[in-house]
């Protein structure tokens, strides 16, 4: 997949640059990742009264036609005001010592192809991983996919 020479943004159809063009729109991203997560954030800079915009980015990689990555925009004159409100949301959150154990439990990652006992990302439960179909935990009911299938890296 070919990449714009300005930002790394995979390129889309005629070789645009959908980050570019937002760019040129006056619109600058705030991050880009999965929708549920881009989503989540954009639903909190509205409750500031801020103007977030998302949108998708064309897969850089095979897993990504199926599990695409998003930009999240803002007006670039609230940049500064939409970066300052998350980094005080994002704080509040690793005060929480439940919150930061979550993060860092999130951040370790589980490997289902390696079997054996796994803590589920979300609550902390400890459990086997028991067959080759889909995992879930028995405590929160997160679903963490099935053996053998990757799930695309969300920070893009």
């Amino acid at each position: 997949m070919e990449r714009c020479t300005t930002c790394s943004t995979p390129l889309a159809d005629g070789g645009r640059c959908v980050t570019c063009e937002a760019a040129a729109e006056g619109l600058a991203v705030l991050t880009r990742s999965g929708y549920a997560s881009v989503r989540e954030v954009m639903s909190l800079l509205e409750t500031e009264g801020l103007a977030p915009e998302m949108e998708k980015v064309p897969p850089g990689r095979p897993e990504e036609a199926h599990h695409p990555l998003w930009n999240l925009y803002v007006p670039r004159d609230e940049l500064e005001r939409a970066q300052a409100f998350l980094r005080r949301d994002w704080a509040g959150l690793l005060e929480d010592p439940d919150a930061a154990a979550a993060a860092a439990r999130g951040a370790e990652g589980i490997d289902l192809d390696a079997g054996g006992e796994i803590a589920c990302p979300a609550c902390g439960h400890r459990f086997a991983v028991q067959g080759a179909g889909e995992v879930e935990c028995p405590e929160c009911g997160l679903g963490l996919g099935a053996p053998g299938e990757s799930a695309p890296d969300e920070n893009g």
